[in-house]
């Protein structure tokens, strides 16, 4: 994993910084989503740290790199699911 998403926490912080990662690319999630095969709303869930676990630190991690996120808040590492 790269450094441009080893300290992400997910929740509304970090759902604003990925959209507007996306929208600064002139795509949206939305659209991340549809070319990827994922449901927007898990992606969101994932995000904002209602759906947790393995599958949505990985999903968070693929939408943090993809959307070029450079530092959300310091706090939780994904690839291990604990506090950094």
């Amino acid at each position: 994993m790269s450094a441009a998403h080893t300290h992400t926490v997910p929740g509304p912080a970090l759902h604003l910084n990925v959209r507007a990662g996306f929208v600064a690319q002139g795509t949206s999630l939305g659209r991340w989503c549809r070319d990827n095969g994922v449901r927007r709303q898990n992606a969101e869930k994932a995000l904002k740290g209602v759906w947790i676990g393995p599958g949505a630190r990985r999903l968070c991690a693929r939408l943090v790199e993809a959307a070029g996120v450079r530092q959300a808040t310091p706090g939780v590492d994904l690839d291990r699911g604990e506090a950094a």
